[in-house]
């Protein structure tokens, strides 16, 4: 009898687990890939096979593809058709500082038309599966001396961006440092959070969280908690981004001197925190040429 009400006490216990609402899914489901970002479109006319082949090994299921519009659209297409039979989904990328301010936004234009001549043209197995900027708009000068009028037109920039990118029934994800969590905007678009903002905006965002180690407080799993729990709230997923190239800044914003087995453990680390909850959709490692250099 004791052992009866033992078993249904246990199997109560793990009834609440499955049916209590949680920011977590099961261990497995749906569980997260790489990402990387390929910036020498130009590599893509002849290295075809080589940059697949280094994304297969790598466990690569998404890549950010540079769009520069001196590469012939068949090149494109050729690529994609490539990385889609490896179930390897290619979104198209582009963005620098200059795109938010008003002049810079002409920038913006073009990439999204030259995105919607192609995606028109292009086949399904050969047409880009998402959008991915890259724009750091705290690189220009306007960041410190006109902080609130630089944030303004970058707020405006996204939202451009947002409705390009839905109107081509495209995800649109943003590149933003970890650092956005401490950023504050009062304007147009009311007042609040900046990373918090970017996250309720688009689909998806990857937070450059350079730093050579996971744990720690200073480590790359407490630099992206905040922006986890907002992805989590709003629903949106997030990338967690790490850097292979040499930094300038410090060697502690890079893996580029630990090499590449070193970061692939640390990596470990950060999956095992992160890896069931919703809105963690896994790494992202900047760039291949460097994570390419980082493994030889």
């Amino acid at each position: 009898m004791n052992k009866t009400i033992k078993w249904m006490g246990i199997c109560l216990v793990l009834a609440g687990f499955m049916f209590y609402p949680s920011k977590e899914k099961a261990a497995g489901e749906d569980m997260a890939g790489k990402s990387t970002w390929l910036w020498n479109t130009v590599e893509i006319i002849e290295n075809k096979e080589e940059i697949i082949g280094f994304f297969k090994t790598r466990g690569v299921d998404e890549v950010y593809l540079q769009v520069n519009p001196s590469v012939g659209a068949e090149h494109y297409h050729q690529f994609i058709e490539m990385a889609n039979l490896e179930n390897i989904h290619v979104y198209a990328l582009d963005g620098a500082p200059k795109w938010a301010t008003v002049n810079g936004r002409s920038s913006l234009i073009a990439f999204f038309d030259w995105l919607d001549t192609y995606q028109l043209e292009a086949n399904e197995s050969q047409r880009f599966t998402g959008v991915h900027l890259d724009v750091e708009p705290y690189l220009l000068s306007g960041w410190t001396s006109a902080y609130g009028k630089t944030v303004l037109n970058y707020q405006k920039m996204v939202m451009e961006a947002v409705d390009r990118s839905d109107s081509l029934q495209l995800p649109l994800g943003m590149d933003i440092p970890f650092w956005f969590d401490e950023k504050s905007y009062n304007n147009e678009f009311g007042k609040g959070n900046l990373a918090q903002w970017v996250i309720g905006k688009t689909d998806e965002v990857g937070i450059m969280a350079y730093r050579n180690n996971a744990v720690g407080p200073n480590g790359i799993i407490e630099l992206t908690r905040n922006e986890m729990a907002y992805a989590l709230s709003a629903g949106k997923k997030v990338k967690v981004g790490v850097e292979t190239a040499p930094s300038a800044e410090g060697d502690f914003l890079t893996f580029q001197e630990e090499g590449e087995e070193f970061m692939l453990e640390e990596l470990a680390r950060v999956d095992a925190e992160y890896g069931t909850y919703s809105s963690y959709k896994g790494i992202a490692v900047h760039h291949y040429g460097s994570w390419k250099a980082l493994s030889e």
